[in-house]
C-alpha cells in the first residue's frame, strides 16, 4: 500500500480537501473532472466523500451543482458495482466549475470539524465495506444520488441524502463498516421521505 493510499484511509475527509487544493493550484476555479482524476485509481470512496461533503455546504446551493454531483456519484457507483479497476469520468464534467473563493470560505469553517471526525474513524467490521456489501452500497448510492435531481430544487434539500453518501464513502475509504451500516440504515428514512414527497406532489397535481 502506498503513502497516498494510507493518507486516504487514515484521514479521508482532510485528504479530500487537500486534493481539491492541489487541483486548484492557485487558479480562480477548478472543474470537477480535474479534481476527480487527481484521486487516480483510489477514487471510488473519496469521490463519494467529496460529493457528500460538498452537498452539505453552501456549495450545494449553487445552480447546477446538485445534479452534477448526482451524476458523479451515479457514474462511480455503477463502476464500483461492476468492480471496474480504473475509474472513468464523462468529459461534460469539465463544464462544472468550483469557485476558489467560495471553496476557501467553506474550508476555513469545516476543516477543524473534519479533523475531529477523521480522528475517530478507523477500520472496523471490514466485511461491511467489501465484497457483496459493495453491491448494496453501490445500489443505495445510485438511488440516493437520483434524489439530488428532485431535492436539489429545495434549499439544502440534498443534505440528508448527501450525509448518507458521505458516510458510505467514508466507510469504503477508511474500511469502517460501522459507518457503512449506519449509512445504509439511515437511507431507508430518506427513501420513505422522498417517496412521500413525490406521492404528495402527484396527488396535488391530480
Amino acid at each position: 500500500m502506498d503513502e497516498n493510499t494510507d493518507t486516504h484511509a487514515d484521514a479521508p475527509l482532510q485528504s479530500v480537501m487537500d486534493q481539491i487544493d492541489t487541483a486548484m493550484d492557485g487558479s480562480d476555479s477548478v472543474d470537477l473532472k480535474t479534481v476527480v482524476e487527481g484521486f487516480g485509481n483510489r477514487s471510488f470512496g473519496p469521490i463519494m466523500v467529496l460529493c457528500g461533503l460538498c452537498m452539505m455546504t453552501p456549495l450545494g446551493m449553487l445552480p447546477g451543482i446538485p445534479p452534477a454531483f448526482g451524476v458523479i456519484v451515479i457514474v462511480f457507483a455503477v463502476q464500483l458495482l461492476f468492480r471496474r479497476q480504473t475509474p472513468w469520468m464523462p468529459e461534460v464534467l469539465r463544464r462544472v466549475k468550483i469557485p476558489s473563493d467560495k471553496l476557501s470560505k467553506v474550508q476555513a469553517k469545516v476543516r477543524p470539524v473534519l479533523a475531529k471526525i477523521d480522528a475517530i474513524i478507523r477500520p472496523r467490521l471490514e466485511w461491511a465495506t467489501t465484497g457483496p456489501m459493495q453491491v448494496v452500497i453501490s445500489l443505495v448510492a445510485i438511488v440516493l444520488s437520483l434524489s439530488f435531481f428532485v431535492l436539489g430544487m429545495v434549499p439544502f434539500g440534498v443534505v440528508a441524502p448527501a450525509a448518507i453518501i458521505l458516510l458510505l464513502g467514508l466507510g469504503i475509504t477508511a474500511r469502517d463498516g460501522v459507518l457503512t451500516l449506519i449509512g445504509l440504515s439511515l437511507s431507508l428514512g430518506v427513501f420513505f421521505g422522498v417517496g412521500a414527497l413525490i406521492s404528495n406532489a402527484l396527488i396535488s397535481a391530480l
